[in-house]
């Protein structure tokens, strides 16, 4: 026979010592095996609720010093979150000072050469400008001379070509343009002279003289033709420029008790640069005459635009101390030839028209009978 194990347990309480502390009744006793059975019942609670695990100490020791550390880490970078330097640049102050240095460097090298462009330009100007007034001067005395020598004359005036012409500084274009739309400001400056009278303004009208022609036939392209009347004689012919138009003025003496008389044609300008084949520069400009004022003062005017009188000429030294051009070459048709030979190679200059400026036009008017 095996013994079986009796109840009495279950019908006291120890305490902490295993010491009997009380004897349980039967209610106490039913009372205390129904919270047995619903501790012993299985849990139906998530496996989010906080259960107590055992720990080994090693882990635990492991645990607070991970934790440690990472409040240190933390407290590290949320200090240098804080810190004014992550927020704040700090400019390297040695390579700005050199970045300054390289910049101001450059500056004053891109100015030191635009000094040195702006020096070399007017120093050329003014070798022009010295070369041009030689070149004048030679030619206003051999026209003073009686039988001068064409070929010499025509050595002179292509040399003031080349001159203008020259590579270092072309200005043929910009000075004729200049010349052409040449304009005052004001008719009358608003000052007052000494005298309390109000002084004209000091602007002049850019003037010229004819001082040669090579033939006949090119005072009558560019003029009336009429000095070719009986007893007519061509005294002068003057140029003036300004307003984008060209004003020429004829002076005809007329043999005999006759006053002299004064033709004007006037006219707008049309410019067209161009280049022969010797890389000449040129400008071929085209007068669109539209009105004229004949010996009495009476103006004729065109009218239609088909009554105008088209004059082209070719323009190869420009300035406001004078301007040579050419009359263009025509073929056996009658047609103009393009820009594109020396025009110079005729040695006789039938071609060439030569104007020098007229400082006091209105004085030589006035000596002519004809103001």
């Amino acid at each position: 026979g095996s013994k079986r194990r009796g109840r009495l347990a279950n019908n006291v309480s120890l305490n902490d010592e295993g010491r009997v502390s009380k004897v349980l009744t039967n209610k106490q006793k039913q009372k205390l095996g129904n919270s047995k059975t619903k501790r012993s019942a299985p849990s139906k609670k998530s496996k989010s609720d906080n259960v107590d695990v055992a720990i080994s100490p090693l882990l635990a020791e492991w645990a607070t010093s991970s934790t440690d550390t990472e409040d240190v880490a933390s407290t590290i970078s949320s200090s240098s979150m804080s810190s004014p330097a992550a927020t704040v640049f700090v400019p390297f102050t040695g390579e700005d000072d050199e970045l300054e240095i390289s910049t101001t460097s450059n500056k004053n090298r891109k100015k030191t050469e635009k000094e040195a462009k702006r020096s070399a330009r007017e120093e050329a100007n003014a070798m022009q400008s010295a070369q041009i007034d030689a070149i004048l001067g030679s030619i206003e005395d051999l026209l003073e001379t009686t039988n001068y020598d064409v070929s010499q004359l025509m050595s002179y005036i292509k040399t003031l070509v080349d001159v203008g012409n020259s590579s270092i500084n072309q200005v043929l274009t910009p000075n004729l343009k200049s010349l052409v739309s040449a304009r005052p400001s004001s008719k009358k400056r608003a000052t007052k002279s000494f005298s309390g009278e109000d002084e004209e303004d000091s602007w002049k009208q850019p003037s010229f003289r004819l001082a040669w022609v090579g033939s006949d036939n090119a005072i009558c392209h560019i003029g009336t033709s009429l000095h070719k009347v009986p007893l007519a004689r061509l005294q002068e012919i003057y140029l003036l420029l300004g307003y984008n138009r060209w004003e020429l003025l004829e002076v005809i003496r007329i043999l005999g008790p006759f006053p002299n008389v004064r033709n004007t044609l006037r006219g707008d300008i049309k410019l067209e640069k161009k280049r022969t084949n010797d890389n000449r520069e040129g400008v071929r400009l085209t007068i669109a005459y539209n009105s004229m004022v004949d010996g009495t003062g009476k103006e004729i005017l065109a009218g239609k635009e088909d009554n105008f009188k088209y004059v082209k000429l070719d323009i190869w030294f420009a300035s406001e101390k004078a301007i040579v051009c050419t009359v263009p070459a025509e073929d056996d048709e009658g047609d103009e030839y393009e820009v594109n030979a020396n025009p110079f190679a005729n040695g006789n200059g039938a071609s060439i028209l030569l104007f020098v400026a007229e400082e006091n036009l209105d004085e030589q008017l006035e000596k002519l009978r004809a103001a």
